[in-house]
């Protein structure tokens, strides 16, 4: 994490780097809590830190299922936006079926206003990244072995990088509404459970959290797991952040 020096110059923090900074971020968002100076809770255990959570928070005490208020409001939420009859959306439900590629991106951002919690980003689509890989070289070829256009390497190399840069600019404007990017649905939230899952772990203040400190650290579990790509099993009440779970 680059921080300014009493010189004004920047600087590494060599305690709290990026990952984990971003990390108490996301879990401060999900818990609707303020943990103050990040440095003081660097190295906390995750069970140490759902401990801080419940007495910075001020849940009610009434026990609910998350996942279950979750999967309810969003099923009303795609009934009421998009007309999906209620019987389609089961937990193996395919997501991208109840919300078709053409207007995804209009569809999500009005699901994410309309639920008023936080959803997972819609992602780039790999097919256009390698697209825009491949054409400045190709064409470069195509010049070069079927026209007869002769070329040094230090102007392929010049022509590429202009190529690379002309190609990724133009792609976002010649793409129409029916085609907006980012529209690809992460890998985990692809299936109406996975969805679910992140919407409860993301949002569990919003979703008339409880204050068991159990139900507090299940949601913590899951949410270190989802925000970093491991295996929720394998994010223990002793694992250390960030020292355990290979961030800076």
């Amino acid at each position: 994490m680059l921080q300014l020096n009493l010189d004004g110059k920047k600087e590494f923090d060599p305690i709290l780097g990026e990952d984990t900074w971003e990390l108490f971020e996301v879990i401060e968002d999900s818990f609707g809590v303020d943990f103050g100076d990040y440095h003081d809770i660097c190295g906390i255990t995750v069970g140490e830190l759902a401990t801080v959570i419940c007495k910075k928070a001020n849940y009610p005490t009434e026990d609910k299922c998350l996942s279950a208020v979750a999967f309810y409001r969003m099923r009303r939420a795609f009934g009421t936006l998009f007309g999906v009859p209620r019987s389609a959306i089961r937990p193996s439900a395919s997501v991208a079926d109840l919300l078709p590629l053409r207007n995804r991106a209009r569809g999500w951002e009005l699901l994410q206003e309309h639920l008023g919690l936080n959803l997972p980003r819609l992602q780039f689509p790999a097919w256009l990244f390698l697209l825009a890989i491949v054409i400045p070289p190709t064409l470069l070829a195509f010049l070069r072995v079927f026209l007869g256009i002769r070329v040094s390497a230090i102007w392929m190399i010049n022509i590429s990088c202009a190529l690379y840069m002309v190609t990724f600019v133009s792609i976002i404007p010649a793409i129409d509404e029916r085609f907006s990017i980012p529209r690809v649905l992460p890998k985990p939230c692809r299936a109406f459970s996975g969805l679910v899952k992140f919407v409860s772990a993301h949002n569990f203040a919003a979703l008339g959290a409880n204050s068991s400190e159990n139900s507090v650290y299940k949601a913590l579990q899951q949410l270190v797991a989802m925000q970093l790509g491991v295996d929720a099993e394998g994010v223990y009440p002793n694992t250390r952040i960030p020292d355990d779970l290979n961030i800076y």
